[in-house]
């Protein structure tokens, strides 16, 4: 008895302690262009991702996936305004676009990763 006792006190704790390491939903990102859930009538020809410190560009990296698949990307940077910047190689044709971003913010050795979407509708 005594030692099921100590390995329901163990399991205990080691439950406890996942729950503190969980991640809290916390996300650097606060804003982005084109902008989070937004419809566009004008293809976009860059991203630009804002985020609350500078990101480190070298542990960085951007996607664009749209109705004919992965887009070529080029040039990911920051501007010095805590944000991550990248030209978008391949047309935009109307549909919904998934961007999927990483990065690691300055003062923050975690990599934090996430994605939106948006969606381009042509105005013609």
């Amino acid at each position: 008895m005594r030692k099921l006792r100590a390995a329901l006190a163990l399991a205990l704790i080691i439950f406890t302690l996942i729950g503190c390491v969980s991640n809290s939903g916390y996300t650097p990102l606060l804003r982005a262009e084109p902008e989070v859930g937004a419809t566009l009538n004008r293809a976009p020809r860059t991203l630009r991702l804002f985020y609350a410190a500078l990101p480190d560009v070298e542990r960085s990296s951007l996607r664009l996936i749209g109705p004919n698949g992965e887009h070529q990307l080029r040039g990911l940077h920051t501007m010095a305004a805590d944000d991550l910047m990248i030209e978008i190689m391949d047309p935009v044709t109307p549909g919904e676009y998934v961007v999927e971003w990483s990065t690691a913010v300055e003062g923050d050795p975690t990599v934090y990763s996430g994605s939106f979407n948006f969606r381009y509708q042509s105005s013609q």
